[in-house]
């Protein structure tokens, strides 16, 4: 799930160019504010507290709802339903993370990369012929490719779940799903500590330096950063080896040689800090190459180039941007962002056409090019604390802002359709949701950020969305001023929110209750994958689990998985038993209970209750409509049985600053639709009735299978 194009993709990238973008003239124009997160009830009550002057205003002249989010009401997949206008039935989308069926274990529900095929050496390298292509998995047409096919003028800046972003007429950004330089879904991040233990997570390099103190003046650290691996480099020797040690059963030496082939990959580029303690206040300077950053205790650096040389390191150059944080001189301690995708000279596709990438760059300077581009991993994980969050935060917001202006010049000249996305509310909502809930297990002491509580950064950004909100107004009231058709404006947001304080372990709930059947001896695992070979394909009998007698599994966030027969690697369960075991997992889920009484669902849906179409047989069988408060732990989540069934126990604290959350019962989590003007809704608004209304305010004749209705 980490890794970006492999290297013979980005060769081929590299070279590639695309003209600038020449959208048609359009009289009629609306704009779609998206904003993550967006809850009816937080926001009404902030409203009414006359804390949101330009929401309060638009609600008043226009038309306020809230609006029906997807099952499950998880982000990729409520924003695929908008992107569409249909249910997941037909897109294909049920949650962030897919099950992989040939071996049990996790797949990114977003996109798939296609195994590589014909390779041949070359010069002691293994190129690549065929294969290797990162693709998307949505299986419906998006909206901008209609319209666009259509004659109409369209822009859509940072959507979630587009990358890589389809070929269109479109100009197209994608955010969430899109990585970072070395492939990392959400960003890797950096931090370099004299104090800290050396640790590499999925998100995150924890590096314990020697900071070379040669006088009191001037202090230097030397180190690395990775850059993606050159996975052209010949290694079938050492491959050969791993196969033999695999087929021996030798799996410590296995462990070892698979080491050694990832460190033969390896490429890095050299950084070093220097401390400058010469003045009131130290400083730092940041040096990569030839360039050079500087930040203050507690400040940035600006954006800063860095190469990484493949093959040789002359043959080919990937390029990117990272920035630096300067945490503390004594110790020392220094934050460094996940490399970005070189908007400049992109190593994988990042925008429809091509070149509107450097385009943007070019109008705004370097940006976060990766989705999920607020640090809340790295504040999860401890890189950062509150105050560090919150102001990374702060510069990506700040960074939208910029993007919205160019946004903005670029369709007020066309007219028609222009989307714009907005996530860092959803992500403050997700991690600072503790600092305001007394009741959350979660409790860490209080602080403040820019003059403004810990327990008031929710309100605080919802106040920055407000700011940008009577920004926009004003551009399109300027607009609109200037002549042409009014301007349609539709805020809206994918889902809501709740307080997220108790996580269930749903896989440990069903070894419990005998549907998942560990291996004798095995009382907890990170996955429940089969082991596959160099060549990735499954070891039949492998793995914790012995599916001869496991009828039901999870992974994923909100859905219970039934070990099929033709349908799973190992399945037992057939058609014909399925419906009654379906019934029999949701009359005792529904009867369950935590310690103190509480339910824990609210709602609980076979597949075909709430999904139709093509798509149906990549569903989750059994959906988890969790209650407020609850949802599916991240051990769960990626196949891991914890072992806390062996106390009788499935349900715990959720003690962690991902605090907030929405993987409930879609009722529970409704999100926001606002019209700026007063209207008529034709109906209980859904996410899929805003595409079926944008085709019908343009005149343009849907996909065939849409499933939303135009609402006015």
């Amino acid at each position: 799930m980490s890794r970006l194009l492999p290297l013979a993709a980005l060769l081929l990238l590299a070279v590639a160019c695309g003209g600038e973008s020449t959208q048609p003239q359009t009289e009629k124009r609306v704009v779609v504010f998206g904003v993550d997160g967006l809850d009816p009830e937080e926001l009404m009550s902030r409203v009414e507290l006359g804390m949101l002057p330009h929401f309060a205003k638009l609600i008043e002249n226009g038309t306020f709802h809230s609006l029906q989010t997807s099952w499950p009401p998880q982000s990729p997949v409520a924003w695929s339903n908008f992107i569409c206008g249909t249910n997941p039935g037909k897109h294909g989308l049920y949650d962030f993370i897919h099950v992989d069926r040939h071996n049990y274990g996790v797949a990114s529900s977003m996109s798939v990369t296609d195994p590589v095929g014909i390779e041949i050496p070359l010069f002691g390298w293994k190129v690549p012929v065929t294969g290797g292509e990162t693709r998307l998995t949505r299986a419906f047409p998006a909206f901008w490719e209609v319209l666009s096919e259509a004659g109409i003028a369209t822009y859509v800046h940072r959507m979630p779940a587009n990358f890589p972003p389809a070929p269109t007429k479109a100009v197209t950004f994608p955010d969430m799903g899109t990585p970072d330089l070395v492939g990392a879904a959400s960003g890797k991040s950096y931090l370099w500590s004299e104090t800290t233990s050396a640790q590499s997570g999925e998100s995150y390099y924890k590096k314990r330096v020697s900071v070379i103190r040669s006088n009191e003046r001037l202090w230097k650290v030397f180190d690395k950063i990775n850059g993606p691996d050159d996975t052209l480099r010949n290694v079938s020797g050492l491959e050969k080896k791993l196969d033999a040690a695999i087929e021996k059963g030798d799996f410590s030496e296995a462990n070892r040689l698979t080491g050694e082939i990832t460190r033969a990959h390896e490429v890095t580029e050299e950084v070093t800090f220097f401390v400058d303690r010469t003045g009131a206040e130290p400083q730092l300077a940041v040096k990569i190459g030839d360039a050079w950053g500087v930040a203050g205790l507690g400040g940035w650096t600006d954006w800063m180039p860095i190469e990484f040389g493949m093959m040789w390191g002359e043959m080919m150059v990937v390029s990117g941007y990272t920035r630096f944080r300067f945490l503390a001189d004594d110790p020392f301690e220094v934050y460094g962002a996940p490399v970005q995708i070189d908007p400049f000279n992109p190593a994988t596709p990042i925008s429809t056409p091509d070149s509107a990438a450097a385009e943007l760059a070019t109008a705004i300077g370097p940006y976060y090019t990766q989705g999920f581009p607020d640090a809340y991993k790295s504040y999860k994980a401890g890189l950062l604390d509150t105050a560090g969050f919150v102001e990374q935060s702060d510069t990506v917001l700040e960074e939208r802002g910029r993007m919205l202006d160019y946004a903005l010049d670029q369709w007020s000249a066309t007219g028609g359709m222009l989307f714009f996305y907005v996530g860092s509310l959803d992500m403050r909502c997700h991690m600072l949701w503790h600092a305001a809930d007394p009741a959350h297990p979660h409790q860490e002491e209080p602080g403040e950020f820019d003059g403004v509580p810990y327990a008031e950064q929710i309100d605080r950004v919802y106040r920055q969305v407000d700011t940008m909100l009577g920004e926009l107004v004003a551009e399109l009231d300027a607009i609109e001023a200037a002549g042409g058709e009014p301007i349609d404006l539709m805020v809206m947001s994918d889902h809501g929110f709740a307080p997220f304080r108790r996580k269930m372990h749903v896989n440990d709930w069903l070894v419990q209750e005998g549907y998942l059947v560990l291996k004798d001896g095995v009382t907890d695992t990170q996955m429940l994958a089969l082991s596959v070979d160099r060549h990735g394909d499954p070891i039949p009998g492998s793995g914790p689990v012995d599916w001869a007698k496991t009828r039901a599994y999870a992974i994923g966030f909100n859905g219970i998985i039934l070990n099929r027969v033709g349908r799973e690697a190992e399945g037992i369960v057939t058609d014909a038993d399925a419906p009654a075991l379906l019934e029999e997992l949701r009359a005792k889920l529904s009867q369950l209970r935590d310690e103190d009484g509480s339910t824990v669902f609210t709602a609980l849906a076979t597949a075909s209750e709430v999904f139709s179409g093509d798509q149906l047989k990549f569903a989750p069988d059994l959906q988890l409509g969790f209650n407020v408060g609850y949802g599916a732990s991240d051990e769960c989540a990626i196949g891991g049985v914890t072992g806390d069934w062996q106390r009788g126990v499935c349900i715990v604290d959720n003690d962690s600053r991902w605090s907030g959350s929405h993987l409930m019962d879609p009722e529970l989590v409704r999100g926001t639709l606002i019209v700026r003007r007063k209207v008529t809704l034709a109906k209980d608004p859904a996410l899929e009735d805003l595409t079926a209304t944008l085709y019908s305010r343009f005149g343009v004749a849907p996909p065939e299978g849409l499933d939303g209705r135009p609402l006015y």
